[in-house]
């Protein structure tokens, strides 16, 4: 980073406890190069539980599953009839297929406590289990645009799809809500993210998952979309720094 002239950074990585020392290392060397997305927020999606309370704390127009912060509340909730789903809390664990990223559906607290009793509480993550759907949805987001797709099973994905296909899996998204997930972002600290939502029995979105810089596959536009963005946003600082430096001058 010293040898060389950077003009922004797209930080994307996997959950590991050695991602601190890049993150301190980008705000020592390098401040105040732009990032796609703020290293908060990319620090913040590495654990579900993070990321949920964000919004549970400061979107509260958002709909989510109920989270549990400890094995302690989790057993309580179980007691009083409420479904719980075991999740790792870390999102994106190396070498681990989405499938072994969920621990498991308990259906009773002796279930619960026998699904739990190998892991470290501050490895787990507990929500609310809203039941299972065919239909997961997905919002990709880049700065204010955004599109909603459809995904059956989303842990077996058929991936070769035609491009008339991929066409016909996007669905409308409601104004509403679009503008909260655009809020979301804002508040967040990040404008290329993607989520995953269900629709509810009573015809509300409840967010699922968050994903800071997706892969954007089902979207062929994506590529070029992001590449203007990143454009944009050199070419817009590069404008503010010319007109610093005229007005010093």
């Amino acid at each position: 980073m010293k040898k060389y002239s950077f003009s922004l950074f797209i930080v994307k990585l996997l959950s590991r406890d050695s991602n601190q020392a890049i993150y301190d290392t980008i705000n020592k060397i390098s401040p105040n190069i732009p990032v796609i997305n703020s290293l908060n927020s990319v620090r913040m999606c590495e654990h579900r539980s993070q990321t949920f309370n964000f919004i549970e704390q400061r979107c509260k127009k958002l709909s989510i599953p109920k989270s549990y912060y400890s094995i302690h509340d989790a057993s309580i909730a179980i007691k009083k009839g409420v479904k719980i789903i075991i999740k790792l809390d870390m999102h994106n664990i190396p070498n681990l297929p989405k499938n072994d990223r969920i621990i498991g559906n308990p259906k009773n607290l002796s279930q619960f406590k026998e699904m739990v009793k190998n892991y470290k509480e501050e490895d787990l993550f507990f929500q609310e289990y809203l039941g299972k759907f065919d239909l997961i949805y997905k919002i990709y987001v880049i700065d204010r645009w955004a599109v909603s797709i459809t995904s059956h099973n989303r842990l077996r994905q058929n991936e070769n799809l035609s491009p008339l296909e991929l066409v016909h899996i996007r669905v409308p998204i409601d104004k509403q809500f679009k503008r909260r997930i655009l809020r979301f972002g804002r508040k967040i600290g990040m404008s290329t993210f993607g989520i995953d939502y269900i629709i509810s029995q009573d015809g509300n979105p409840y967010i699922v998952d968050v994903n800071d810089f997706p892969s954007f596959r089902r979207i062929p536009e994506a590529i070029s979309l992001v590449s203007d963005y990143i454009y944009n946003t050199i070419t817009s600082r590069q404008v503010v720094i010319r007109t610093l430096v005229k007005a010093k001058s």
